[in-house]
């Protein structure tokens, strides 16, 4: 997989410790990076800035010009073609060093550039379906939710309210729904990031409006293997 911003924001969701988080980008630079806790923590709040920029493009609310700027004006850009295979782009963030750390500075530098791109390119369009997220549901207690990039609790709540399902169930254990974290870039026809979510989803649906569903299910799975 290639170096690019929604796929970072995409991985972000399901790390759950500094080691995967490492393993990542261990992926993406092919060595395993040294680096403090800091620095890690700087990279992640890096991520969560342009997932919160692109949860406010999306709802139409103001993005945070004065930050944006200050993080662009930072840039300093290289373009290199590599000879052997790569996943990061012809055009990067130049490094300062060969350090560990510079490298991951880099890297995090590289994802913003992408992602102001983008944000360039959605200006233009004035369209703030410019941005999707995945419609999947899952079912993940609150209590239980340790990743790294979870989403903040504000923004969430808007999240849900597009998904009909999640206001209208009344259910008790609704609270232990979620919605895939996953975004794209935006068409008509997509709703679902995998078909494991759409797959999860139509069952959660079935289940929320139709109590008994998944009870009968398992009834004639029962009676099937009875009469095998």
């Amino acid at each position: 997989m290639k170096l690019d911003w929604i796929s970072a924001l995409n991985e972000q969701t399901s790390w759950t410790s500094n080691n995967e988080v490492l393993d990542w980008l261990e992926s993406i630079c092919g060595k395993r990076l040294s680096v403090d806790d800091l620095s890690l923590r700087t990279f992640l709040s890096s991520l969560d800035f342009m997932r919160e920029q692109a949860t406010c493009l999306h709802f139409g609310h103001a993005l945070k010009i004065e930050q944006l700027n200050a993080r662009t004006e930072k840039l300093a850009l290289i373009f290199r073609l590599s000879e052997k295979p790569s996943k990061l782009p012809p055009l990067m963030a130049n490094l300062s060093g060969n350090s560990d750390p510079k490298i991951l500075k880099s890297i995090s530098d590289t994802l913003f550039l992408g992602f102001i791109v983008f944000l360039s390119n959605a200006a233009q369009e004035a369209s703030g379906n410019s941005i999707a997220r995945c419609e999947g549901l899952f079912r993940e207690p609150p209590k239980e939710r340790k990743r790294l990039g979870a989403a903040k609790i504000e923004d969430e709540t808007a999240w849900r309210r597009e998904i009909p399902l999640l206001q209208e169930a009344q259910s008790e254990d609704v609270n232990e729904i979620q919605r895939c974290e996953d975004l794209f870039i935006f068409s008509p026809k997509a709703k679902f990031c995998s078909d494991a979510c759409r797959f999860s989803t139509f069952q959660i649906t079935k289940q929320l409006k139709e109590p008994g569903y998944i009870a009968e299910k398992q009834r004639r799975y029962r009676s099937r293997k009875e009469k095998t």
